[in-house]
């Protein structure tokens, strides 16, 4: 691994240790084989999805990303990708529980460690989002109070696939199970209500409440100013 880190593996390893003890002080420590596979694995899928982002402190322009455990974007990604590494190695759910539980408490934010977040995306100040399950792609970006709910149905064949280069911007939601197209933008507080929206669309609230899906105006979608890689 080539990226920065603010801290060395192992005292970054002791860092999260420590936090988790301090807001659990229960029997379950954060130690064993698991715990070591999907801590190196979290920080793999970290480098990868950094260093394919535009955002100064994210990498260095020419492809060797950095991690700074004080940056809370950066952070709480981290600890998403960890609680999912570990859950699909091993399901250890008192350590997946804590992980996402500390991300709330530091972060106030909720992703679910069983939903599976793409290879490529960003956390842009996601204060008061709430993430659930869906069929998502790369390049994704996710604001402050953003909410995907795919309500009570379960089943892969029930989630909502959304396309590559989605932004969600500030208070966006998407709510159902319709399918969300390719470099698509849900601006602020805009809901998409169990509504299909085709690729290249940008779907926007006006002053009345009203909720209107156009074409998108700019030559390329508002995903992909945050990442060095085209979205096609």
């Amino acid at each position: 691994m080539s990226m920065h880190l603010s801290l060395p593996y192992n005292e970054l390893q002791c860092y999260v240790a420590k936090q988790l003890e301090h807001y659990y002080p229960d029997q379950y420590a954060m130690r064993g084989d698991d715990v070591d596979q999907a801590f190196s694995a979290a920080l793999e899928r970290l480098e990868y999805s950094f260093s394919r982002t535009t955002l100064r402190g994210y990498s260095n322009g020419r492809g060797t990303a950095s991690f700074s455990h004080l940056h809370s974007d950066q952070y709480s990604q981290f600890l998403y990708y960890f609680a999912n590494s570990l859950w699909t190695l091993s399901q250890n759910k008192p350590i997946c529980d804590k992980l996402i539980g500390l991300n709330k408490a530091l972060n106030g934010c909720f992703f679910s460690y069983k939903c599976k977040l793409p290879d490529v995306f960003l956390l842009a100040h996601p204060v008061g989002s709430i993430i659930g399950n869906a069929g998502y792609s790369d390049f994704l970006v996710i604001s402050q109070n953003v909410t995907i709910n795919t309500g009570t149905e379960q089943g892969p064949d029930c989630l909502p696939k959304l396309g590559k280069g989605l932004f969600l911007g500030a208070g966006a939601k998407i709510i159902g199970q319709e399918p969300i197209g390719d470099r698509v933008s849900i601006g602020v507080d805009a809901v998409v209500y169990n509504q299909a929206i085709p690729d290249d669309k940008v779907v926007e609230r006006t002053p009345s409440g009203e909720i209107v899906v156009r074409n998108r105006k700019a030559e390329r979608c508002k995903a992909q100013i945050y990442f060095n890689v085209e979205i096609e």
